[in-house]
């Protein structure tokens, strides 16, 4: 009986598991938004991250984009940060971010930025390709993104839980 319990556990679909990114459908038009439509996430979010403490911080927009940055701890001091602008494109939304080391050293080649376009959009919650941002209640943020596995690991999602801080 316990190892039938204990199968039933192990092959049931388990909520917590849920994925929050989505991919973007060949051949599929991005939705419709403006970086206006971002304007709720505006402010300073802190949460739990990969190996430590996380912070996100998105500006207001301005000239049609939306500027930000992303801090990642590990162990007592700073891992990486991200610059981010989520810009507005074709009618629709793209954002895009470069990776930096604590020295400011930068993880891309020189001129390449990565680029996730939006593929949905639900009420607030918008869905870039492997990359989420969506409000949980009031002064709380999901942030989700898929990973690239290292040597040949599969891709994993992360999924950051925020509360606005300021």
């Amino acid at each position: 009986m316990k190892s039938l319990v204990l199968a039933l556990l192990i092959l049931a679909p388990l909520p917590a598991l849920a994925q929050e990114t989505r991919t973007a459908s060949p051949g599929a038009a991005p939705p419709q938004a403006r970086v206006e439509d971002l304007s709720w996430a505006v402010g300073n979010w802190e949460g739990e991250g990969i190996e430590g403490p996380a912070r996100e911080i998105y500006f207001r927009p301005m000239g049609g984009q939306m500027a930000g940055h992303f801090t990642q701890t590990r162990g007592d001091g700073i891992w990486f940060y991200e610059i981010v602008t989520i810009v507005e494109r074709s009618g629709s939304l793209v954002y895009r971010l470069r990776h930096f080391n604590a020295d400011l050293t930068a993880w891309e080649e020189r001129n390449v930025v990565r680029e996730f376009p939006l593929v949905a959009r639900e009420g607030n919650a918008f869905y870039f390709d492997g990359l989420t941002i969506r409000p949980d209640g009031p002064d709380h943020m999901v942030s989700a993104a898929r990973i690239r596995g290292r040597d040949g690991a599969p891709s994993r999602e992360v999924v950051f839980r925020y509360r606005r801080v300021r």
